[in-house]
Order: structure tokens, then C-alpha cells, then sequence
């Protein structure tokens, strides 16, 4: 377990630690020179300039898996101790003792023949050749001189010639003063306020797994343990509360030359249920009352947020806002086509029939996830039943206290996806032909410089065999800094006949999913 925090607290936090795991679990403080030397002039106070960070390293058990690392020989120690050069070859080696202390009968303590020359160990010393199975020492001295391993010169001890490439290098300490900062400039940089080096997590993960093991990270921000993870051939799982970290996270993967299928699990509703339980506590146990009191408390915090008027009397509409009503769908369970045409049917009703009634058929859907299609189908419920809906997304930030004491709460309209399929008996091409969010809904300085709609997609994809489980991206195209434009279309063929659905799902520039479901009979 690697905790990396700033070195202002990095003691309040070795004692949580402590205190969770045990003091005797903790296995290193690991100092992380990131900056260069800085001006020390801080807050108007003169101090040392501040150019490290702190790594705490635990481990569960006393042993742990550990692959040690190492780095390259300075130029002082290179010139020191590998000062001869091999002709022809050019490779650096040292000299090193081919005797060890201590006196020995026998052949080991006695004259061996090098290059025709008797050599016997100085005195209390013998001979440490490391023999192979079936070896004298004098045959394992004849192998060292064959393979060119013995440098001797007549009349003096034969030395072992030890060669630079050979060696691991000097192994890693706990200061690490060789991995610099993402740069500003560089290629690796998503201009993401946490993101670390892929050569820091790389050095972490190579330390502490193996191939094949797992990788977690429960704070993955900009995606870099994922990122190494995959390269090095671990398998993984990130984490993180934001949906721009997962959202980048995913993007950055799929940059990633022969990435392995993974999938993006959405574990909002068992959070959003803890959350509602301990936001709006209830008198009278876990009951039915109790539950209802607990909804009813959820709904006017949601309707308060999105400064709409709570009204009451209704089985499917919860609120009132600029003549239209609106519905706060419950915080586990996605809002479905059942529900929207209940909706329609109880607005249409609602519509003109007493005071705080809207004088029209309109109705706002706050939802906190959406069935397929959704937005397609409330055109054709609204031109059945005349009434005009529109689906807003509430934001995950009404889950933080911060977000929503500083007002930074925005409730997102749903996208309206339009795509063309076409089929030539096993292969099916799918176009992205139109895309719609609210303009409203973009900043004003993204919105003048977007010129067509597929600007307003930062990424799509397709599952080809969509199963009613787990979206799997079989294909993509996503923007880079390399190719700001993206592919609006998409091919694949199909090895057997069949009916298929198809599902496409879109990522806006404003992070949020629109998918819609195809179906397709291949024959």
C-alpha cells in the first residue's frame, strides 16, 4: 500500500495509518524529489524552498511481494571502480578478487595453473570461484580463463573481470531525486491538478507486483496507475468520485497501443443510497413511514436545488417550476419509458386545473440515470400525448456538501443522438448523423468556437453484441491533441447470422453519456 500525500501533513497521516493498519506494518517513508530548487520565499515568509513530496509505503503482512530496483552508476563511481575497457568490444569491467578469507586444505587453498602459470591464494585466503556440478576448482578456473572472465598478468594474482552491463546498478533507496514532474509541454500532460508521472507509478508498481497481479487505485484522478497497470501487464481496478477523472481515465486507455477490453462500472446508486440514509434521517425506525419521510426529504432537497416549487396531491410530479412540472426520479433506479409515459399522462392531466398548475402540457424529468434511447422515445410520447418533456441529468456534485454550499450545481440536458445504420448482408456500418445538447448548456467560450456537431463529442463508442449487461467498447474514436477530429463511422462484420442489438454511446464535451440501441438482423 502506497500512500502518496504533501509533506505539510504526511505526519497526520502516518499516524492515521498507524493507528488503521499498525505501526509495524509500515515499511517505508519514501521522500520524492519533484521540483528543482525554487526561490524559498513563501506567503512573505523567508524558508527553505519546498520541492518534495512524501510517500508512505505499508505493508499487510511481513512479507510482501518485492522486485528491487535499481539505478545507473554515477559518472564518479563509473570512473573509479570500471576504469578498464574491453578491446575490440569497448565494454567496461572492474577487477574483482577471485579469493575469499579463510585458510582451506586441498585444492582450494592451493596453486592452480592460469595460462601455464602456478598461482597459489595469498595466505589465510582461498579460492572462491563458484563451482559449477562435477567441477574441480582447477576445472572451474580453466572454464573462467576460457571464457575470457580472468585477467591475469604473469607473476601477479589473476583477478575476475566483473563488466558493467552486467550489473543491476545501485539499488533503490528511499529518496528519489531522479523522476522529474510531468511537464508543462510534454506529450504526458492532460493539464490535470494531480497528475503524476508514469515513471512514478511505474517504479511503484513494478516494486510491489508481478505480471498478472492486481493493481487498485481508489483516487485514480488523471488515470496513471491505470495507465502503467495496463502496460505492465497487470490487471487493475480504478477508482475515483469524479466522473472527468473516469471520463479521462477511460480516454487516456484507449490511447494505449493493443489495450486489453475493460469495462467502466457506473456504483453510484449504492453510494447515493448511503447518502440519502444519512442526509435525511427519519423518525420511527426503518418502517414504511420511515422510508417515505426519508423520500419525501430527498425529493424537496432536489427540487430546492433546482429552484422549483414542491407541490404535493400528485403520485408521478413532485414540483413547479416557470410553468412547467417536474418529476425527481428516485436515487436507485434509472428513469424507464414505463415512467415517462405515466409522467405524460398525470402532466397532461395536472395541465390548467387550479392554482400553481402549468397553463400547458410540460414537464422537466430529473433523473439520475436513463434507460436507452430515452430521449427518442419521449418525442414519440410527446407527439401521442402533446406534452413537451425534457430530461435533465442530476449531478453527481449534490452529493458534495461543497459543490452545493457554493451553488456549483447544473442540471444537464440529456443529448439527442441520431444515427444512420446500413447493412450489406454480414456487415453493418453505423454513422453518427446528428447530435444535439443544449447550447445553453456548453460555455459561452467553447460554444463560439464550435462550428459542427460533432465538435460537441469528445469521444463514442460501440458494442456490436450488446448482451442487456455490461456495455463493452469493441470499437472507438476519440479526439487527441494529435487528431482533434474524430471518426463518424464505424464498420464491423459479423462472423454468424443472427439478430443483434446494437448499442452506441457518446461522450460529450461536458462529460456526459447519450447511448442509443440499434437493432440489426444479420442473415
Amino acid at each position: 500500500m502506497y500512500f502518496h500525500i504533501g509533506p505539510n501533513v504526511s505526519h497526520y497521516a502516518k499516524a492515521v495509518l498507524d493507528e488503521v493498519f499498525g505501526a509495524e506494518r509500515f515499511v517505508n517513508e519514501i521522500v520524492w524529489k519533484r521540483q528543482s530548487a525554487k526561490g524559498g520565499a513563501f506567503g512573505g515568509i523567508n524558508q527553505h524552498g519546498r520541492i518534495h513530496e512524501v510517500i508512505l509505503f505499508y505493508a499487510r503482512s511481513d512479507s510482501w511481494v518485492w522486485n528491487q530496483q535499481y539505478l545507473p552508476y554515477d559518472g564518479e563511481y563509473l570512473s573509479s571502480f570500471y576504469k578498464y575497457v574491453e578491446p575490440g568490444t569497448g565494454r567496461r569491467f572492474r577487477l574483482s578478487d577471485l579469493t575469499a578469507a579463510g585458510s582451506r586444505r586441498g585444492e582450494s587453498g592451493g596453486p592452480l595453473l592460469v595460462n601455464g602459470d602456478k598461482v597459489s591464494p595469498a595466505p589465510g585466503r582461498h579460492w572462491a570461484l563458484g563451482l559449477r556440478s562435477g567441477e574441480t576448482v582447477q576445472t572451474a578456473m580453466h572454464r573462467l580463463v576460457k571464457e575470457g572472465r580472468v585477467w591475469h598478468e604473469p607473476g601477479k594474482m589473476p583477478s575476475y573481470k566483473r563488466y558493467l552491463d552486467e550489473m543491476p546498478g545501485v539499488p533503490l533507496q528511499d529518496l528519489w531525486t531522479d523522476i522529474r514532474p510531468v511537464a508543462p509541454q510534454g506529450s504526458e500532460r492532460l493539464n490535470y491538478d494531480t497528475q503524476k508521472p508514469e515513471t512514478l507509478l511505474e517504479r511503484i508498481v513494478r516494486t510491489s507486483s508481478n505480471e498478472a497481479d492486481l493493481v487498485l487505485d481508489c483516487f485514480v484522478g488523471s488515470g496513471t496507475t491505470a495507465v502503467v497497470a495496463e502496460k505492465l501487464n497487470r490487471r487493475w481496478i480504478a477508482c475515483d468520485l469524479s466522473r472527468f477523472a473516469i471520463h479521462t481515465t477511460r480516454k487516456r486507455l484507449l490511447g494505449i497501443s493493443g489495450v486489453k477490453p475493460f469495462i467502466v462500472q457506473n456504483l453510484g446508486k449504492y453510494e447515493r443510497q448511503v447518502w440519502q440514509a444519512a442526509e435525511f434521517p427519519a423518525s420511527g425506525g426503518d418502517g414504511a413511514e420511515a422510508a417515505r419521510q426519508r423520500e419525501l426529504a430527498y425529493r424537496n432537497f432536489i427540487l430546492e436545488l433546482y429552484r422549483a416549487t414542491p407541490i404535493s396531491g400528485h403520485a408521478w410530479l413532485h414540483g413547479c417550476k416557470a410553468g412547467r412540472m417536474v418529476h425527481v426520479a428516485p436515487v436507485d433506479a434509472p428513469v424507464t419509458f414505463a415512467d415517462v409515459k405515466a409522467i405524460a399522462k398525470e402532466v397532461w392531466k395536472a395541465a390548467g386545473t387550479g392554482a400553481g398548475a402549468p397553463a400547458k402540457a410540460g414537464a422537466d424529468i430529473l433523473g439520475w440515470e436513463f434507460a436507452f434511447e430515452l430521449n427518442e422515445l419521449a418525442r414519440q410520447v410527446a407527439a401521442e400525448s402533446r406534452v413537451d418533456l425534457a430530461f435533465k441529468k442530476i449531478p453527481r456534485e449534490v452529493l458534495d456538501k461543497r459543490a452545493v454550499e457554493q451553488g456549483d450545481i447544473n442540471f444537464f440536458e440529456l443529448g439527442a443522438l441520431k444515427v444512420t445504420p446500413k447493412q450489406k448482408k454480414r456487415e453493418v456500418t453505423i454513422r453518427l448523423a446528428d447530435f444535439l445538447i443544449p447550447i445553453d448548456d456548453i460555455p459561452e467560450e467553447v460554444r463560439k468556437a464550435i462550428k459542427h456537431w460533432s465538435q460537441m463529442i469528445d469521444y463514442w463508442a460501440v458494442d456490436w453484441d450488446f448482451k442487456d449487461d455490461t456495455f463493452h467498447n469493441q470499437w472507438q474514436s476519440y479526439r487527441t491533441r494529435k487528431e482533434p477530429k474524430i471518426e463518424l463511422e464505424a464498420n464491423y462484420a459479423y462472423s454468424q447470422p443472427g439478430k443483434y442489438t446494437v448499442v452506441v454511446k457518446v461522450i460529450d464535451i461536458l462529460g456526459n453519456d447519450t447511448t442509443k440501441a440499434i437493432e440489426v438482423d444479420v442473415r
